[in-house]
């Protein structure tokens, strides 16, 4: 990567104070994928900055640093804010945390960010979040080179009253004998649900979710994700 990024479409995914003044950033951008970046002096009260240095806000930036570390030079807002509110905002916050944990430094993928921007915007309009959140997770992870193989059951004859294991890393298997600990398994029914994105079931968004949390858990490591402890905490 040059030293000089300009005119440059991002999100900020996190960020956190940096000595007297300043914050650290982690900024997610169109060319560029994930970047570390200092905005010095934005925390003064004499700053512009600040008010635009927000989650959910379409940015453009300038960027400058030849190392991984980059200075924020610039910033304008694109439009205004997502409003997003409790359940929602938890949603788009665990977006970010999947990204800040997945996302390698400096690996553009403009798929990538253009999933997490029409996915923002999905959530801010949709009245059920999960549906939302379980069609990001399987683009993501797909996106990511981690994607689901659901081709075992989907070019399947198997009855429907099959059942299935999962493993993150080798993917699905035939059980042959579900009766015991049916509960671990996945119904192929729901499998075939889940692949065509048809989360209009509660039952086929609760397999969904234990389906994609199972195979994210191998990327993202034993540390639970913050967002995660927020809508345990308000439901």
């Amino acid at each position: 990567m040059s030293g000089t990024i300009r005119s440059q479409a991002a999100y900020l995914l996190h960020s956190r104070p940096f000595r007297d003044s300043s914050l650290l950033l982690d900024l997610l951008t169109r060319d560029h994928g994930r970047i570390s970046a200092i905005a010095r002096g934005v925390r003064s009260v004499k700053s512009k900055n600040k008010a635009l240095l927000q989650s959910f806000v379409p940015l453009q930036v300038n960027l400058y640093g030849k190392s991984e570390l980059k200075t924020l030079t610039q910033v304008e807002a694109l439009s205004a804010p997502l409003m997003l509110r409790q359940r929602k905002l938890f949603a788009a916050l665990y977006m970010n945390e999947l990204l800040s944990r997945l996302l390698h430094r400096q690996e553009g993928d403009a798929h990538i960010f253009s999933l997490y921007e029409s996915s923002l915007g999905q959530l801010s309009s949709a009245d059920a979040i999960e549906p939302v959140l379980r069609c990001f997770e399987i683009d993501l992870l797909e996106l990511l080179g981690y994607g689901i193989d659901f081709s075992l059951f989907a070019e399947d004859d198997q009855a429907e009253d099959a059942y299935y294991y999962f493993n993150a890393e080798q993917g699905f298997e035939l059980v042959h004998n579900p009766d015991e600990k049916r509960e671990k398994y996945y119904p192929h029914a729901e499998l075939c649900k889940i692949y065509s994105r048809e989360f209009g079931d509660g039952s086929t968004l609760k397999f969904a979710k234990r389906l994609l949390r199972t195979a994210f858990s191998v990327h993202i490591g034993d540390r639970e994700l913050s967002s995660r402890q927020l809508f345990r905490k308000n439901n």
